[in-house]
């Protein structure tokens, strides 16, 4: 069958059904069929899951505020691993998608090297973006030939099952995991169980799933910078002069003495100091993320798990993670500290400079407050007030040192 043939095939499968005894070459068995079996067997694990009918079908087998419904494509996963990370005690769900997956299958790398046996990500696939309309070009990678499992195993996953029907789908959730993660592909068909829309919007969502977090756990997420009318203050944390201490340094005390205690990042000449004090120190959670937005994703699921999380990333990383930040943090209403250093800033390279020029711009229109700072005895104090006000406002916060701070001079 040609490529032209293939689409029309699938299109048609999706408008109107099979045949008689043709397929598709994916699953014959609904979705909604597998999260029954799955709603029967889970207990207490935080499930976080994709976005249209996949929230929808779960919110109808298993309504619990230990669900993070509807959350965008390529970030299904990165919340779940955050919050797998942050709570390595507390058994995580994600509930993907093939297209979810296609959008970051740089996060199976992140899984691989960090998450530990508590995590599963189950992936349904259904060779398409089904919940888009049915249209002719819905078609995803996995419905041209590519193998999810085998994407999974190359970026170093070795728990890795694909399976097309309910039995198989509960053996391989019954498997015992051998210390690390699972990846579970599971074929499904194109139909979709249409049970009603979600009876709560994001914020709401997030907040009971909050809650939910905070009282099993026994942690403080949420942390008002409200205090009792005419109550002092309570006192800033030790802030000693930076004296002739370097960029890096001050930024890596300025994140422990704030409190920050999860941080994610890519390599930057700019913040390689602090990342590698950060990475030296047993004490303090810094994972490597190959792209900014599977950080981003991380970043948020540690703070539902009560993390104090910051991204350290420079503006072309952040301009990478907008999808990101607009559709998860601003969506849900969850803060990050992000540190993002000012590429194209007066001094720097010439291939830098249109960046440099629209970040600030950049930054308002997105509605993230932020901070330019050029002094390197600011850092510790603007890292205090963004805390603060995020505390307060439940949105990330930047801070954007200056090229002429971050970079060692001759």
């Amino acid at each position: 069958m040609s490529k032209i043939g293939r689409k029309r095939f699938f299109w048609e499968s999706c408008m109107h059904g099979l045949p008689a005894g043709q397929s598709t070459g994916l699953g014959q068995v609904k979705r909604y069929a597998f999260l029954q079996a799955l709603g029967a067997r889970v207990t207490d694990e935080l499930v976080v899951t994709n976005l249209a009918n996949t929230a929808t079908e779960w919110f109808s087998v298993r309504p619990s505020d230990a669900n993070l419904y509807a959350v965008g494509m390529g970030m299904v996963t990165p919340y779940a691993l955050g919050l797998a990370l942050a709570l390595p005690g507390r058994n995580v769900i994600a509930l993907d998608g093939d297209g979810g997956i296609f959008f970051d299958p740089s996060v199976f790398g992140v899984m691989a090297t960090q998450a530990g046996a508590n995590l599963t990500a189950i992936v349904f696939d259904n060779g398409g973006y089904v919940s888009t309309g049915k249209l002719p070009a819905v078609g995803s990678l996995s419905h041209a030939g590519v193998d999810i499992e085998a994407l999974a195993r190359v970026y170093g996953v070795t728990q890795v099952a694909t399976v097309a029907d309910v039995d198989g789908f509960l053996a391989a959730l019954d498997a015992k995991p051998q210390g690390g993660p699972r990846v579970i592909v599971v074929k499904t068909s194109v139909e979709q169980q249409f049970v009603g829309a979600l009876p709560m919007d994001l914020k709401e969502n997030k907040y009971r799933f909050a809650r939910h977090v905070e009282q099993s756990q026994g942690v403080k997420i949420f942390k008002p910078s409200a205090k009792e009318h005419g109550a002092k203050p309570a006192a800033d944390p030790a802030l000693r002069d930076v004296g002739q201490s370097g960029f890096g340094q001050v930024l890596y005390e300025g994140l422990k003495e704030n409190g920050i205690d999860f941080a994610v990042g890519l390599p930057c000449s700019g913040f390689s100091a602090a990342q590698d004090l950060l990475l030296r120190d047993g004490t303090f959670d810094y994972i490597s993320v190959p792209h900014e937005g599977t950080g981003l994703g991380l970043c948020a699921g540690a703070w539902l798990a009560g993390r104090r999380p910051a991204a350290l990333i420079e503006n072309f990383g952040l301009f990478a993670g907008v999808y990101h930040l607009l559709r998860g943090h601003m969506s849900y209403g969850i803060p990050t500290l992000i540190v993002t250093e000012f590429r194209g800033d007066t001094g720097d390279q010439e291939f830098f400079a249109e960046g440099g020029e629209v970040t600030p711009d950049v930054l308002r229109a997105m509605r993230i407050n932020h901070r330019v700072i050029e002094r390197l005895d600011d850092i510790k104090p603007a890292i205090r007030d963004a805390l603060r006000w995020m505390d307060g406002c439940l949105r990330p916060f930047a801070l954007v040192p200056t090229f002429n701070l971050t970079r060692l001079k001759s």
